[in-house]
């Protein structure tokens, strides 16, 4: 890979204070925090060390950052579901639990935002 194809990679960047890049920081680092050897860290950044630990949170906080990027690049439910249905092209239904909860948050934030 070259500096010109890497220069072609976008990243959105709305700017401070809009509340889903905010919201995005928030829960990378939520879902980084695992434990106090990030506890410094974590202080920075402003999220509780280990408040993402139990399996129910992480995903719940996995589909939210999903929806959350997804707001940020412009995409739109119809990509979101070209996106899970195709993770797995020998069994496209696999991902549709993990697209609902995703679209869930998805029409949340899209309606604050």
């Amino acid at each position: 890979m070259t500096f010109e194809q890497l220069n072609l990679l976008t990243i959105p960047d709305p700017g401070a204070g809009d509340p889903v890049r905010d919201r995005v920081a928030e829960i990378s680092g939520r879902l980084a925090a695992v434990d106090e050897r990030f506890a410094d860290w974590a202080a920075e950044v402003g999220v509780p060390v280990g408040s993402a630990n139990d399996e129910t949170t992480k995903h719940d906080l996995i589909c939210e950052l999903d929806a959350c990027v997804a707001l940020l690049y412009g995409l739109d439910e119809d990509d979101l579901e070209v996106i899970y249905t195709t993770f797995d092209e020998k069994r496209p239904d696999r991902y549709l639990d993990r697209l609902a909860a995703v679209r869930t948050h998805f029409r949340r934030w899209r309606d604050h935002a």
